[in-house]
């Protein structure tokens, strides 16, 4: 066979050049794949057969990122660490815990987890199963696993990173070692996953053999030459609409915004959600350097660059959304025992946080810093993500939002709904990129019935859910609870609505205005009213959707389903919860609360 090399002619003129250059552009994973290809190539192999000659390029994992997301920024901050990996030679698996056998942690020998907290202190949808497993009564040995935990929360709610606290507590339990202390991120996490993730990588270098290059799955080529638009790199798009939707004695101030995504080759599915960046009004940030008796030009550093005083505040801290970390600095700085009770009380905490910002804080809790300690203490500004309320299909190349406008003490308002509803102009633009929601999806059969509740803005994404059943002709039934305080002036999308009545796309509509009448009515007593048909429709393989406040709304609406549940199914109160629970599971109740 060697005699044969001899015979083979060198490349053309010009051909090894373009080769070595296109070479450079590829990362050692894509090499692999394409030594495979151009091996079928030459001996005429088909496709599958080509498949299977780059995988014979891999070698056996090492590393196993497993990861559980909620917004996707988890996921996101999972598949930096497989890059990050696989650029030091450990051979690298990423898979989402919903796609992940659990009895599979048996086999592991390093695992790293990224998990967010959803809700009040629970496990994203997709760790569910997962986080039963590990927390079984007769829950596996794992004293062969190495392991490292990830957390992902808001320090706004009590439970803040519950979900990756419970999961590190326990594989320390059931045996397993722990790589490096796990990290706590807030809402601000760049700067600690970045350190963690250095850490967790020196660890595991020390304790994984190197091999000459990275071998997870492999991946073809083009789903590397795809822009991708995120957190680092967001789209500017063109604001193309902004229409108030109340009316001017509304209680409520909300806005619908159309923005252009022409040309930027941005894909999103109803369900999904639209992260927004902005920065602080010069005119707020200047209030509040008079407040701190400061100079705005005076310099500080941020990332090793320096600004001015001014410029750090407008783009890049935040001034407008306190959390708990920096609220305990004030406390412990000032030595007021009035604010630390508040912050060991949630309600209290809660309450505080919903009517004031940075400058409401300064002046009840007096506290001298330097320009600098300010930038250093302060949190980093943070996207706000919102439902996106358009279906692709039915408005090509636009995305639409429906904004509430926050607003705190003075008419101060949010950073992103003051920016979005008040600031902006026809023409201007908006930084965005999409966040995707895997678990707020519409049924993949398009026969399915789906039954929608959305109370105010919470109705927005099942905007997006109509307009893309009646664009893509899907017959199936959609059934829709809204409600608001009045009927005259909190009816969103209201033309709308009655339009897809008529057309038939909407065949059900139940409205629940709570200030139209002396008792307060609520979308779950429409609900209740209605307990045999949606119990009919449950049974007839309905998909319950549900999206919007937190607090209340959804605990008040999940109990009514379980009260329809428990009666129309004459199902006892364990045997109802575990009904819904298999509706979670099989993606057949989904939620989207905030």
């Amino acid at each position: 066979m060697l005699s044969h090399l001899g015979t083979i002619q060198p490349l053309k003129s010009g051909q090894l050049e373009k080769l070595t250059s296109a070479l450079t552009e590829l990362n050692a994973e894509q090499k692999i794949w394409l030594s495979g290809f151009l091996a079928g190539q030459a001996l005429n192999h088909k496709p599958d057969q080509i498949n299977e000659l780059a995988t014979t390029a891999q070698v056996k994992p090492q590393l196993t990122v497993l990861y559980g997301s909620q917004t996707g920024n988890a996921q996101t901050l999972a598949e930096q660490f497989k890059s990050e990996a696989e650029s030091k030679g450990i051979a690298t698996t990423l898979i989402s815990l919903a796609d992940y056998k659990p009895r599979s942690i048996l086999k592991e020998q390093y695992v790293v987890l990224l998990v967010s907290t959803h809700g009040e202190g629970d496990p994203p949808d997709d760790a569910e199963i997962f986080h039963e497993f590990i927390f079984a009564d007769k829950a596996p040995d794992l004293s062969k696993l190495s392991y490292a935990v990830l957390a992902l929360g808001d320090s706004s709610y009590e439970q803040f990173c519950q979900t990756g606290i419970e999961f590190d507590q326990q594989l320390e339990k059931l045996g397993a070692t722990r790589l490096v202390d796990r990290v706590d991120c807030d809402l601000d996490f760049a700067e600690d996953a970045q350190q963690w993730q250095l850490q967790t990588l020196t660890k595991l270098s020390e304790n994984i053999e190197i091999i000459g290059a990275p071998a997870s799955n492999v991946v073809p080529l083009a789903e590397y030459q795809t822009t991708k638009f995120n957190r680092q790199n967001p789209f500017s798009a063109e604001v193309i609409t902004t229409q108030k939707i109340t009316a001017d004695d509304s209680v409520k101030n909300i806005h619908h915004i159309e923005l252009s995504l022409e040309d930027s080759g941005i894909n999103y599915t109803p369900g999904d959600s639209l992260a927004v960046l902005a920065k602080n009004p010069k005119a707020h940030v200047q209030q509040l350097i008079t407040q701190l008796n400061l100079d705005s030009q005076e310099q500080v550093i941020i990332n090793n660059k320096t600004l001015t005083f001014e410029q750090a505040l407008i783009g890049h801290k935040e001034i407008s959304l306190l959390n708990r970390k920096f609220l305990n600095f004030v406390a412990e700085q000032t030595s007021h025992a009035e604010l630390q009770q508040i912050l060991n009380t949630q309600t209290d905490f809660e309450k505080f946080v919903t009517m004031r910002q940075l400058i409401d804080v300064i002046r009840e809790y007096p506290i001298n810093l330097t320009a600098q300690q300010w930038v250093d203490q302060l949190p980093n500004i943070t996207p706000r993500s919102y439902s996106i309320a358009s279906s692709l299909h039915a408005n090509p190349e636009e995305v639409h939002l429906t904004v509430a406008l926050v607003e705190t003490q003075e008419n101060r308002t949010g950073l992103v709904s003051g920016y979005l509803n008040q600031q902006l102009a026809l023409g201007d633009e908006v930084e965005v990129y999409v966040e995707p929601n895997k678990h707020f999806r519409l049924p993949e059969d398009g026969d399915t019935p789906i039954i929608m509740i959305g109370p105010g803005t919470g109705v927005a994404p099942f905007r997006a859910f109509i307009q893309e059943r009646d664009a893509l002709g899907h017959r199936g039934e959609n059934w829709l609870f809204f409600g608001n305080p009045n009927f005259a002036s909190d009816f969103l999308y209201q033309l709308e609505w009655q339009k897809y009545i008529q057309t038939g796309a909407l065949h059900h509509l139940d409205l629940a205005f709570s200030r139209d009448q002396t008792e307060k009515i609520y979308v779950q007593h429409r609900i209740q009213e209605r307990a045999a048909q949606v119990w009919q429709w449950l049974e007839r393989g309905a998909h319950i959707y549900l999206c919007g406040d937190k607090n209340h709304m959804a605990k008040d609406v999940e109990y009514a389903l379980l009260q329809i549940i428990q009666q129309q199914g004459q199902l006892s109160e364990p045997q109802a919860q575990d009904f819904l629970k298999s509706l979670k599971r099989t993606k057949r109740y989904q939620k989207d609360v905030y």
